[in-house]
């Protein structure tokens, strides 16, 4: 899989020579701050305990007392008296009265329940009420059956009504059921995090919530809410967690879902920069910060093995079943010996029994297609074996076919017509403001299909086109619910997909879940708050930033060294969660950022490096992780999404290899 396979291919600015560097050579090179809905970002700051609030509390001090003032009232009154009441209200009707004593004597026994006369005065029902709660508490209560008002002993599952109502009235002097708080965590995914407290705390996964999962390698800090947890049980687990903590807690009214964010802050440390002068370094981030970055999907969104996403969602869009499950379960290139056992043994022997048991269960399309022959004892029926497959990962194959096509159209667009101003015949939202809901809420949920009911296109023209930036023009993901371009790029979606056997004016499915209306996406992209620092360091592998575990700890912050022998690049900059950081640093580089090439930059410095081993490993091991099991959200076996990529195997750019040599 190479970045120009998938159409990742030019630059906003090209103009400006590249450099090689190493990305993630710690794993605290990559650190990520969540951007929440208020455009606060997420950091981890402190570990105190949130007080209750004082007006909530004496509110419900002064609920406690009058009801403690009425109960000790009633207590003084006689059990003759308060029958006499009842009986005054119920017009002194002799026969239920004599029925009421008889239950209450015999504590029901004798007389499960009485049923008043109907009484059509609403007031009057609601004065008999009044006076059963407070005159035979605990002994007796009233509620209303079929419109008539009854009468029962009070039984013991008549407390959970106290209960629950104190129970709610702690949370609300806490400020609300979901405790909120910061998920700081070092080199862990985030689901593997989540998984551990569940366990921890012994509760079930569904009380915690997230707005959006975060990569394993890297620093990251998030919000993470947690159903009618306190904060005690929270900081007191604390102690037993390895490589991440909580805090910066709070309580709130609602818990996080997924998209519930504005994006993500990234610090990114670019080590053993080799360039031509520091100028270059300044140059790159003036273009980034005031031009931007082309707005690809990255190699993440297509797999890291020789069979792409995109290839697979191909065979399903042209009904092609069973040659989805074939490129499925087709053995690649670069997946470590026990995968290519595994696959070698289903392509000699069709042995869904025996394959079941040498695949790891994490891989989830290939076990669930294995299952499902397995069951039906033949191999008759791949579009089964495809529906068994969890529908958000069905769902991503397709997906990444229309990211394909985006990709390869996003480049022909700034090839024709360059990357500085729209042109007649170009795409823009009618509502950039649901673009942007749209887009984010597509990226985090893996569908594109809520997009639909939101935004429409519109198609420049010569009067108008002037009142529009290049940041406003857009391209359409293929489906039945968008237009198209109306200049050359439109014929180039045709050409591309019509050699996939496939028409962009022909996206409804026979299968209603593969039918799709398509989405629209910006095709520049301009991160926020730009800032940089290039700074020289003598040994390989010092931090040369502090994570907010290490500030709130008090740690000074790392100093360079004048005339040292590296050097390196301090980005920060922050982005939307649809738009994909490594596109922005290779905007900058004009390198390949593959894990697989990082590891020969790695290797290939040698003593000027960290282990070059230890990190060729590394960056090995991330590429393994991103598959498309790795993409399926955590409700599916507990993988999770990513929404911070990691790009794939690709040929080095002329200027890169220009500048390693």
């Amino acid at each position: 899989m190479s970045e120009e396979v998938v159409g990742i291919r030019t630059f906003v600015e090209p103009s400006i020579p590249g450099f090689s560097a190493i990305i993630k050579q710690r794993y605290t090179d990559f650190i990520v701050n969540e951007v929440d809905q208020q455009n606060e970002t997420v950091r981890l700051t402190s570990y105190d305990v949130p007080v209750p609030n004082a007006d909530e509390v004496k509110l419900r001090q002064e609920r406690d007392q009058a009801k403690e003032d009425a109960a000790q009232i009633n207590r003084a009154v006689s059990d003759e008296d308060k029958l006499a009441e009842l009986s005054q209200l119920l017009g002194d009707d002799a026969e239920v009265m004599d029925q009421i004593k008889k239950m209450l004597d015999s504590y029901g026994n004798d007389l499960e329940h009485v049923n008043l006369k109907p009484e059509e005065d609403k007031a009057k029902r609601t004065e008999i009420h009044k006076l059963v709660k407070e005159r035979f508490s605990g002994r007796m209560v009233s509620e209303t059956m079929n419109g008539t008002i009854r009468l029962r002993m009070h039984k013991k599952k008549d407390n959970f009504d106290t209960r629950g109502k104190v129970k709610t009235d702690i949370w609300k002097e806490l400020g609300g059921e979901f405790c909120r708080f910061c998920l700081f965590k070092e080199n862990r995914e985030t689901m593997e995090a989540i998984n551990f407290l569940t366990g921890a705390l012994r509760v079930p996964g569904k009380v915690f919530t997230i707005a959006g999962t975060k990569d394993r390698r890297g620093v990251t800090s998030q919000w993470v809410t947690a159903h009618k947890v306190k904060a005690e049980r929270l900081i007191a687990v604390n102690k037993t967690l390895r490589n991440m903590c909580l805090g910066n807690f709070s309580y709130v009214s609602r818990g996080l879902k997924l998209g519930d964010l504005n994006g993500n802050r990234f610090m990114i440390t670019l080590r053993n920069v080799l360039v031509d002068s520091e100028e270059t370094l300044n140059r790159s981030m003036v273009s980034l910060r005031g031009k931007g970055f082309i707005n690809y999907f990255g190699m993440q969104r297509f797999g890291t093995g020789s069979v792409g996403t995109h290839d697979v969602g191909a065979a399903i869009l042209r009904s092609e079943w069973e040659e989805a499950v074939n490129l499925i379960m087709k053995p690649r290139l670069g997946e470590g010996p026990d995968l290519e056992k595994a696959r070698t043994h289903w392509a000699k022997h069709k042995d869904p029994e025996e394959a079941l048991k040498l695949f790891p269960r994490r891989w989830v399309a290939e076990t669930q297609v294995l299952w499902s022959f397995q069951k039906a004892g033949h191999l008759r029926s791949p579009y089964d074996a495809l529906a068994n497959i969890p529908r958000n990962l069905r769902l991503m194959y397709i997906h990444a076919y229309q990211s394909l096509v985006w990709n390869h159209m996003v480049t022909e667009r700034i090839r024709l017509y360059g990357s500085d101003h729209p042109v007649v015949g170009d795409l823009v939202a009618e509502d950039k403001a649901a673009l942007e809901v749209s887009d984010e809420a597509a990226d985090e949920k893996g569908s594109s299909t809520q997009q639909r009911e939101h935004v429409r296109a519109k198609v420049l023209t010569e009067e108008n086109k002037d009142q529009y930036t290049i940041y406003d023009v857009i391209l359409p993901m293929p489906g039945f619910d968008v237009i198209y371009p109306t200049h050359e790029i439109g014929e180039r979606y045709k050409e591309l997909m019509n050699k996939d056997g496939l028409d962009p004016y022909k996206m409804r499915h026979p299968n209603k879940e593969y039918s799709l209306p398509g989405s629209y996406r910006s095709i520049i992209s301009k991160p926020e708050n730009v800032e940089w620092e290039i700074m020289r360091y003598d040994e390989a592998n010092v931090p040369l930033v502090l994570t907010d575990l290490e500030k709130l700890e008090g740690k000074p912050k790392p100093e360079g060294v004048p005339n040292g022998k590296f050097l390196a690049l301090i980005l920060n900059l922050t982005l939307k969660s649809s738009q994909y950081a490594t596109m922005a640093i290779r905007e900058i580089c004009k390198q390949d950022t593959s894990a697989a090439f990082q590891s020969t930059l790695n290797v290939a410095e040698g003593d000027n490096s960290m282990d070059a081993s230890a990190s060729a490993s590394a960056s090995t091991e991330e590429s393994s992780l991103v598959t498309p099991e790795a993409l399926v959200a955590e409700e599916n076996k507990g993988s999770s999404k990513r929404d911070i990529e990691q790009v794939e195997g690709a040929e080095a750019t002329p200027d890169a290899k220009a500048m390693k040599e």
